[in-house]
């Protein structure tokens, strides 16, 4: 009977691993490769694109298998995680050579990468977050609570925050959703079983992220693995229970990632403004709506960093403007600081340069799999922050508000340089450290650490070398003793050093030679002499190794256990230059400081758009900037007509950016702004649909709009364009009006609004809504072609010039003329809505056809209509006594009912 494939001592280790981790594929360490065994080789191959194979074919249950080699696993342990996979690295925790052979190598699982925990970063945009959150529902007398908390492992940033109500069955509260939708995590952690609802939720709104039930009681803080400068072990809110889960689900995959991690961060929702994810989308904050890229975005406008930190501390700033004045007021000051000072602001970006991700390099340190060449980079950048910490103490030094800055410290953090990790690994580490491959326990090998640094490894890379130069001069020796001229001193990995001798002069060879291999036109040999330096050489370079590898994990160690502190530096360098890139932009495009403050008001003089000015200017053209002004007591709505490509869309995203840019903390493009502070940016702008969910475009805008009537407040700006179009004329006319009264009569709403529109006929609501203005953007025409001048202006447009921008796009000039012989008959009402001659009504009289909700004119009326409406006009209500009007009402009456027998009804 044929032996199982199964029941080898391999695959009995293979299976025991297995066993503890079910849901993972097991990347198995052989040798240099990561081999993957039955179902998981049948699941990984394809999404891998490798070839599937079998392991013992010719036996009993052949296995399946396939493999990556171990150089270029991350990649593929990354597109697997990045699919939804969780990937087990199974790793020989011990030397083949501690075993010669007599037994199978021990190995283990060193890590576990997940959705949310992708272990080491390299190849990702290093300006994104990595995030991982968990949510905790939490019941009560009173109601219920939700938390958030969310975890970077790359970087060992952790934050959480809750709030008292949750949204009706268990579903989580509209704010929560934004932030969600804002976070974009990549995993999403949940107490099982989860609440069915609650997982229906999470699809719709993060359809990317995983989603993973974990244990109830991983959310215990008493149960947490560490307890963070944050979280208490007593700590009972839905806060602080969320990020123990996460710390207990990191603590079970990566344990070595604890290290990094030194506080817990508590913020609130009301800490910043709030920006849903079609706001995003809308003003392409950080991805454009033609191809997803950051091409013509806010984010590739801003981002003058030099650090991969700073350029995450941006997109968070841009992700989060503030709502606090003070807050934002500090942060513009040390703007300002930068701005003002041309020569030490390019001081600080060049000393900037050499600091690499301080964050992420601390996280590469913790791996299991760390390089010699990830300490020198860390090493590098810490030696770079004394020039760093020194410009800023001259930038602060020259700023004449440095003497006032008080309680809350200087306006520029510099970070505390950690000399005595960059001093040990200056000391410890060669230059420029050899690569290791991943996984590799060989490091020492290669010689990372330093000649002087150690006195046991000096001696006995000493004596190994003597041993070298030994051997190199035997070669020379050797020749001259046995008269061969093409001897030969060879080295095997396996076989060791040997004399190579070709079979033409063997009868030369000395008596004192031992045969040692046969090759095919040669013999290599040993002797005594030869056998007992090998020995000393290699023994002395294994002895060397493994202290090589004590020395750099001693390394390792010694920089963990400064990581706070490292830490700390790298949030210092990430907000230093985060506000050397708004400072740089500020000086070099001419931006101005905002005022932001508590007023309900809202005022830019000269504003201009901060991505489509230089994208004009590069093309030869010039920005016409605008004003703006709104406030809920004043000028609450503004209603915005005129021409298509006049400057509409363009202005709603310019006043909601610069909006956004001023409680970032950032200057802004316009000549002055006051801002009082908005809690929420709310946008809907362009046309989109989701035909996986069954929703047409105009129900997309629908949504979008019922989600902005439901949550906006006083404080909120809501940026509208051109709400209704898709449906019918009527309908859509209809919806834009009710829209605009309820924005305008809603006791308590008053929320700073935009509104741009074709419908014309809006522009009646000034009349009876107080707090209603028009306004248009200016066009000229000459001749048939029409001049867009893209200045707003007071009052309403009376043209949209839809014709002269489709004869712009290129339709046809028959197409054109045929166009604008149908406007002409439909303004003059000769036409039935499918473009034909209006049939006569059954009195003879004008063609019949649909009554319009706003007659331009009593052309319209029929005769008894038009002499109602000349009496009416007629009569001094003031002056007519009660009987005389019931007599007019009278008479009006009976001029309009149409004539027929008396007493049928």
């Amino acid at each position: 009977m044929k032996r199982s494939s199964l029941d080898t001592p391999m695959m009995r280790q293979y299976l025991t691993i297995k066993a503890r981790h079910p849901e993972a594929i097991v990347f198995y360490r052989m040798g240099d490769f990561y081999e993957m065994f039955l179902a998981d080789a049948e699941r990984a191959a394809p999404l891998l694109g490798i070839a599937l194979t079998t392991r013992d074919r010719g036996k009993r249950d052949p296995v399946p298998m396939c493999g990556v080699p171990v150089h270029s696993a991350d990649a593929h342990i990354r597109r697997l995680a990045s699919l939804g996979h969780r990937v087990a690295i199974c790793e020989q925790i011990e030397d083949a050579k501690a075993t010669a052979g007599r037994r199978l190598v021990r190995r283990d699982v060193v890590e576990v990468i997940t959705p949310g925990l992708v272990g080491d970063p390299a190849g990702i945009d290093a300006a994104q977050e990595l995030t991982l959150v968990a949510i905790e529902l939490v019941a009560a007398a009173t109601g219920a609570s939700v938390g958030l908390a969310v975890l970077d492992a790359s970087t060992g940033d952790l934050r959480a925050m809750h709030l008292e109500d949750s949204g009706p069955s268990g579903l989580l509260p509209p704010a929560l959703v934004a932030e969600l939708q804002r976070v974009a995590p990549r995993e999403i952690l949940v107490a099982g079983p989860a609440d069915p609802a609650l997982v229906s939720q999470l699809e719709d709104v993060v359809p990317a992220a995983a989603r993973t039930a974990v244990a109830a009681t991983d959310f215990d803080p008493a149960a947490a693995p560490v307890h963070p400068h944050g979280l208490s072990p007593d700590a009972t809110d839905p806060g602080s229970r969320a990020a123990a889960a996460l710390l207990a689900y990191l603590g079970a995959n990566q344990p070595f990632a604890l290290a990094q991690i030194s506080r817990l961060r508590a913020y609130r929702l009301t800490d910043a403004m709030v920006l849903d994810a079609a706001t995003r989308s809308h003003l392409e904050l950080f991805r454009n709506t033609e191809d997803g890229s950051r091409r013509h975005t806010l984010i590739e406008r801003l981002d003058k960093t030099r650090t991969p930190m700073g350029a995450r501390r941006l997109a968070r700033w841009i992700a989060y403007p503030l709502t606090d004045p003070a807050a934002i007021g500090a942060r513009q000051e040390a703007v300002a600081l930068l701005a003002a000072q041309d020569r030490p602001r390019a001081r600080l970006r060049e000393a900037l340069q050499p600091v690499r991700d301080l964050e992420r390099l601390l996280g590469k340190a913790a791996r299991p799999g760390a390089t010699p060449r990830d300490l020198a980079s860390l090493r590098g950048s810490l030696e770079a922050l004394p020039a760093v910490h020194a410009v800023v103490a001259a930038i602060e030094d020259r700023s004449q508000d440095a003497p006032d800055h008080g309680e809350d410290g200087p306006l520029l953090r510099a970070p505390a340089p950690v000399s005595e990790v960059a001093e040990l690994l200056r000391e410890a580490l060669v230059d420029e450290p050899p690569a290791v491959p991943r996984g590799s326990r060989g490091a020492g090998e290669t010689g990372t650490i330093r000649d002087g640094f150690h006195a046991e490894l000096d001696r006995l890379r000493q004596g190994v070398r003597k041993g070298r130069e030994w051997i190199a001069g035997l070669e020379a020796r050797e020749r001259e003793r046995t008269q061969i001229s093409n001897l030969r001193i060879r080295f095997h990995p396996v076989h060791g050093y040997g004399i190579e001798v070709t079979k033409a002069n063997l009868g030369r060879v000395p008596a004192d030679y031992e045969r040692k291999q046969t090759l095919v036109n040669a013999e290599r040999f040993t002797t005594a002499e030869l056998r007992e330096v090998e020995v000393g050489v290699r023994g002395g370079n294994e002895r060397a190794a493994a202290l090589e590898r004590e020395l750099f994990e001693s390394l390792r160690q010694s920089a963990l256990e400064r990581a706070a502190a490292i830490r700390e530096a790298g949030e210092c360098v990430a907000e230093l230059d985060a506000a050397a890139s708004l400072a740089e932009v500020a000086r070099l495009d001419g931006w101005v400081r905002p005022v932001v403050d508590t007023s309900e008001g809202l005022a830019i003089r000269r504003g201009r758009h901060p991505v489509v000015e230089p994208i004009l200017a590069a093309q030869g053209d010039e920005f016409v900037p605008n004003d703006a002004d709104l406030d809920p007591s004043g000028v609450q709505v503004l209603v915005l007509t005129g021409p298509n490509m006049s400057g509409k869309s363009t202005y709603l995203r310019q006043v909601a950016l610069i909006v956004l840019l001023a409680q970032m903390g950032s200057f802004v493009p316009a000549e002055s702004a006051r801002i009082g502070v908005v809690d929420r940016i709310f946008t809907r702008i362009g046309a989109i649909d989701r035909l996986t969910r069954g929703e047409s475009t105009f129900l997309v805008e629908m949504r979008e709009t019922a989600e902005i009537l439901a949550h906006a407040s006083r404080r909120s700006l809501v940026i509208l364009d051109e709400i209704g179009r898709g449906t019918s004329t009527f309908d859509g006319l209809s919806i834009a009006w009710a829209v605009v009264e309820y924005l305008h009569d809603t006791p308590g709403l008053g929320a700073r609004t935009l509104f741009a529109t074709h419908y014309h006929e809006l522009a009646d609501l000034t009349r009876t809504h107080a707090r209603v203005r028009n306004a248009h953007f200016e066009a000229r025409e000459s001749g048939e072609r029409v001049i867009f001048l893209r200045r707003l202006v007071e009052g309403a447009a009376n043209r949209s010039y839809g014709i002269q921008v489709a004869r712009l796009a290129g339709l046809p000039p028959r197409l054109i003329e045929r166009a604008a012989e149908i406007l002409q008959n439909l303004e003059g009402d000769e036409l039935d809505e499918r473009g034909r001659p209006r049939l006569a009504d059954a009195r003879g009289g004008e063609p019949a056809g649909q009554l319009g909700l706003f007659a331009p004119g009593d052309a319209k009326l029929g005769p008894g209509e038009a002499t109602a409406l000349a009496t009416l006009r007629q009569t001094e209500v003031d002056r007519t006594t009660p009987l005389e009007a019931l007599e007019i009402l009278s008479r009006l009456v009976a001029g309009l009912r149409p004539p027929g027998p008396r007493g049928v009804a």
